[in-house]
């Protein structure tokens, strides 16, 4: 079956996720929009129609961002996963390419944070397999970086 979304639609499914997620897909919905007239000429041309499940799979592909069930794990499990010092300090956002992007709760632990990052590498990997995050980019929160 072909699910069409309208724009109201999308904002309607991302105002039921929390901020993180909701940014996540926001980024994904925005390059989504950028790509829909050259899918829809595609698929045109292929005379098919696109679903728009299998275009946001295709999209995130193509971005390399990871399985978004393990991410939401990553995301429910944080403090247990990442310990005290990551888990109270900061959320997970996203991950592309192996690269685990976490946005520290007070620019001032953007530094702390990043200094340990290769052991929440190591930790994550025991939980969830060493090819899921291969290493950390931590930043500070989006009102400091002008989001």
């Amino acid at each position: 079956m072909t699910e069409r979304w309208s724009p109201d639609q999308v904002e309607e499914a991302l105002a039921s996720f929390d901020g993180t997620e909701s940014r996540a897909l926001r980024m994904l919905w925005e390059i989504h929009e950028l790509e829909r007239g050259h899918q829809r000429r595609a698929a045109k041309k292929a005379g098919e129609m696109v679903s728009f499940g299998d275009m946001i799979q295709s999209i995130m592909a193509r971005l390399g961002v990871a399985d978004l069930d393990r991410i939401r794990e990553l995301e429910e499990r944080w403090e247990e996963v990442a310990g005290p010092q990551w888990g109270s300090n900061s959320v997970p956002v996203v991950v592309s390419n192996g690269e685990l992007l976490v946005e520290a709760s007070d620019p001032r632990l953007v530094r702390m944070l990043r200094h340990d990052a290769d052991r929440l590498v190591v930790r994550i990997a025991e939980r969830f397999g060493r090819s899921f995050v291969t290493s950390v980019r931590v930043v500070g929160p989006p009102w400091r970086r002008g989001w």
